[in-house]
């Protein structure tokens, strides 16, 4: 289905029913003039945003109130979805613009249906991993920086939307990768600063004999997702020439050997190997004493493990650097949009200090800008600062058109490294050249 659809969209763009990659880089932004007239914010949201920065926000303007625009997202819980509606609220109150939800339940695949079919929504979720597909394809539009305040949010969230220099989207939240630590058997302050000590040393080891049968002394995963920061520090790319896979570059590989090593000396298991869906249950549930995981697994760990004593630090730095990794989903305007000006506003709007603080408040999430995350005193926070100042340094989960590829293949081959049935090189190997036979 997701082939078809893919393949649909290229006949389409050759067709010049969807504006083309060429199209897209020569499209005029859509700018403050396109979309409202705006206003210096004069007072913020009383309960969370008194020391935001002022922004231009959108008010009322005869051309476009009582417009409706529709907007594109997938479902969430239910305190993302009733903050959701308290944004949308706020909007309307704001600008007398309408919003209709279109919620996706297979995001992608459905939403790709749409642009084929000429029915997308004129606003919609573009996470930061296909950010570069809807841009390369011109599916949607390029923003104008300076009516998004593109330099008020942190740089590598606003990276995750940019090509050649210009924004195709707006970030609305973030979540980063930290340590937890469970305080029943790890003192504040024990834990390894470098991954080298953390995971070759004899930390691990020593904490193993400490713990109770059955609890493992740290979890981990064997998703891209969750390494590729490691693997391409010192300034390497997993991809080559912008699409082929470059997973057995030797430097890639030397920077897996710790992880591996680990694994296969059985310092470090996978949640699944203790018979536990991920992280966040196997450190509820006391099966592991050390997990990296996403800002997410909070709420988890409040509502169903609230007797868990925990800490949270930033990831231990590797080869002297400070790494995580972020993950991002941003607005975008759907460039055949109907009320594009307005879908603008909206952009405005949700990614400005009100609605993002509306929306971050309420659902749990982190503000990608900064401004905002100052406000709302994220950083005061001891288990979400750790996160939050992985902002700053992260790598965003995203890597060209062909990661959906070259994540497949590595899943498919490091599961056998880890286990012990194939050498590190070996396995890379095997996986560069699957993707690639696929990539061609």
């Amino acid at each position: 289905m997701k082939k078809f659809l893919l393949l649909a969209l290229s006949l389409m763009l050759l067709l010049g029913t969807v504006a083309g990659c060429g199209q897209a880089a020569a499209t005029p932004a859509v700018s403050s003039e396109a979309s409202v007239s705006a206003k210096a914010s004069e007072e913020a949201t009383p309960e969370a945003t008194p020391e935001a920065t002022p922004e231009a926000t959108p008010e009322a303007a005869p051309s476009l109130e009582g417009k409706t625009i529709s907007v594109g997202r997938w479902g969430g819980n239910d305190a993302e979805t009733a903050s959701f509606a308290k944004m949308l609220a706020g909007f309307t109150a704001k600008t007398g613009i309408k919003v209709e939800e279109k919620v996706y339940t297979d995001y992608n695949v459905q939403l790709q249906a749409d642009m084929v079919s000429g029915s997308a929504p004129d606003v919609f979720y573009v996470d930061a991993y296909m950010a570069k597909f809807y841009i390369n394809q011109g599916l949607i539009a390029e923003l104008d920086p300076a009516v998004i305040e593109n330099d008020k949010f942190y740089k590598p969230l606003s990276n995750a939307f940019m090509l050649d220099g210009k924004v195709y989207a707006a970030s609305k939240d973030f979540s980063t990768l930290a340590l937890y630590y469970n305080r029943k058997w790890v003192k504040d302050g024990e834990v390894p600063t470098t991954l080298e000590d953390l995971l070759n040393g004899d930390y691990l080891t020593n904490l193993k004999k400490t713990l109770p049968a059955g609890v493992a002394s740290m979890t981990y995963n064997i998703d891209l997702a969750r390494n590729l920061d490691m693997m391409q520090t010192g300034g390497l790319d997993i991809i080559k020439d912008g699409k082929f896979s470059n997973l057995s570059q030797a430097g890639t590989v030397e920077n897996l050997k710790p992880l591996v090593d680990a694994a296969l000396a059985k310092k470090i298991v996978t949640p699944a190997d203790l018979g536990q869906g991920w992280n966040g249950d196997a450190f509820g549930n006391e099966k592991t004493a050390i997990m990296m995981e996403g800002n997410w697994v909070l709420g988890h760990l409040k509502t169903n493990f609230p007797n868990v004593d925990f800490g949270v630090v930033e990831v231990p730095t590797y080869k002297g650097q400070k790494h995580t990794m972020v993950f991002t989903v941003g607005y975008a305007l759907n460039v055949k949009a109907k009320e594009s000006a307005a879908g603008v506003a909206f952009i405005q709007y949700a990614t400005g200090s009100e609605g993002m603080t509306t929306w971050c408040s309420g659902a749990g999430v982190l503000p990608s800008r900064m401004d905002v995350a100052a406000a709302m005193k994220v950083a005061e926070d001891v288990k979400l600062a750790p996160h939050v100042a992985g902002a700053e340094y992260a790598t965003p989960w995203q890597k060209g058109e062909t990661l959906d590829i070259v994540n497949r293949e590595f899943g498919n081959y490091f599961a056998s490294v880890v286990k012990g049935e194939t050498s590190l090189e070996e396995g890379m190997k095997k996986a560069d050249e699957a993707a690639n036979a696929s990539i061609e």
